[in-house]
């Protein structure tokens, strides 16, 4: 083996899923924040912005399911994989929460919301890190 073969740079395959992850971590907690926009729309101008909450929400929750595969394809760690799987069960549950009948578990729905974003946002963050170290 030469030098270029023993170098430490990882795979092509792995440095894409790597800025992907970074990508649509990001891209979902932008989201999350046009949904906090959207839901004081509802509130404050015209209860006919629900439906656009409701329908951006499950179009931009497509994303989470996305974060694991990258997260292992990225090779990531299991620190940043499993918080990786962690943002789409929060988006189950929020999905649950929005459907809840009982009005005080409903409640806990934009709260979870801004976990979402935060751990979103953070994963993001964290393989950005990742990415730079290793530069």
């Amino acid at each position: 083996m030469n030098a270029a073969t023993t170098d430490s740079s990882p795979a092509p395959l792995t440095t894409w899923s790597r800025y992907a992850l970074i990508a649509v971590a990001w891209l979902f907690a932008v989201g999350g924040v046009i949904q906090v926009f959207l839901a004081g729309l509802s509130v404050f101008e015209s209860a006919s912005y629900w439906s656009d909450h409701a329908d951006f929400g499950r179009t931009i929750g497509l994303l989470t399911y996305l974060l694991p595969v990258l997260a292992l394809l990225g090779r990531v760690g299991r620190q940043r994989i499993g918080h990786a799987v962690v943002v789409p069960v929060l988006f189950v549950v929020q999905m649950l929460l929005a459907n809840a009948d009982t009005g005080w578990v409903a409640a806990f729905h934009p709260l979870n919301g801004f976990l979402l974003i935060g751990a979103s946002g953070s994963l993001g963050d964290r393989t950005l890190a990742l990415v730079r170290s290793r530069a």
